[in-house]
């Protein structure tokens, strides 16, 4: 098994690098990508931790893109995490959101959530902090009885506590991929909300000239249908296809696979590594 889209308690997932790469081995993944939101700060860890294991680490990264709709995520595979380009606008990115985290705790504050917010500085373990910090803090004060439930009421929508993250363009996260060695892959694309498969196609036909190299049609958030309909788009065009479960730890995700009965193919990494001249 594969898993091309995973995070680590280097952004906003549960595990530790060491303990994702040890889940991945157990599991029988035998390629995972580390691919935490805005950061590379996980990758060190995984590539050692996985050293005498049969596991091979693909160094990633998960950028937020500004869009006007919907959610606009872009995945970076095969980067070189080390890139000076990558690693000055990453530390620019966490420059401008240090004091997000404070705005966020003054707006929930509005809406009669008192939490501390070195409570869930504390549970980023030193990782980028996001609102799933926040959201498990607040389970714990028993502000609601699980993590969906949080997300239901506070966090994003407009909702209290719901302050925008700072993003990049489209142009920017593909041009960084780039420059870093990396594949910009388009993830989860049904989380872009778009009125319709024309309008996505017409977005494709723009985000291609800049350097987007392929499509996560293999992902949680797809129906059935929309796997085989993203992967019919992306090989139309000469995309790449990718896939993984986006595993955080805490949404009952399995690794390797994007469904609990569907597997994400071998197939795609192999595909990936000819595109790159590479052996798998």
């Amino acid at each position: 098994m594969i898993d091309l889209h995973t995070h680590t308690s280097a952004s906003d997932g549960l595990l530790a690098p060491a303990r994702l790469v040890d889940l991945a081995a157990g599991s029988g993944v035998c390629v995972l990508a580390i691919t935490d939101h805005d950061t590379v700060g996980g990758i060190d860890e995984a590539i050692l931790s996985a050293k005498g294991l049969p596991v091979r680490i693909v160094p990633g990264i998960e950028f937020s893109v500004d869009f006007p709709r919907g959610s606009f995520h872009l995945v970076g595979l095969y980067v070189d995490h080390t890139n000076s380009a990558l690693v000055s606008a990453l530390s620019r990115l966490k420059t401008i959101r240090d004091g997000r985290g404070d705005r966020i705790i003054a707006e929930l504050g509005k809406a009669g959530v008192d939490i501390p917010l070195r409570e869930v500085i504390d549970e980023s373990a030193g990782g980028s902090l996001g609102k799933p910090h926040f959201a498990r803090v607040m389970v714990r004060h028993g502000y609601a009885r699980s993590i969906e439930e949080i997300f239901d009421k506070y966090l994003v929508n407009g909702r209290p506590g719901d302050v925008p993250k700072e993003k990049i363009s489209p142009e920017e996260a593909i041009r960084l991929v780039r420059a870093a060695g990396g594949i910009s892959i388009l993830a989860h694309p049904s989380s872009l909300e778009m009125p319709s498969i024309e309008a996505f196609e017409k977005l494709l036909d723009e985000l291609i000239p800049m350097g987007l190299m392929g499509i996560e049609a293999y992902a949680a958030l797809h129906s059935a249908e929309e796997v085989l309909r993203y992967d019919a788009l992306a090989r139309g065009r000469g995309l790449l296809v990718s896939g993984g479960s986006d595993f955080h730890g805490d949404h009952d995700e399995l690794l390797g696979r994007y469904a609990p009965d569907a597997v994400i193919p071998v197939e795609l990494i192999e595909e990936i590594d000819q595109r790159r001249g590479t052996r798998a």
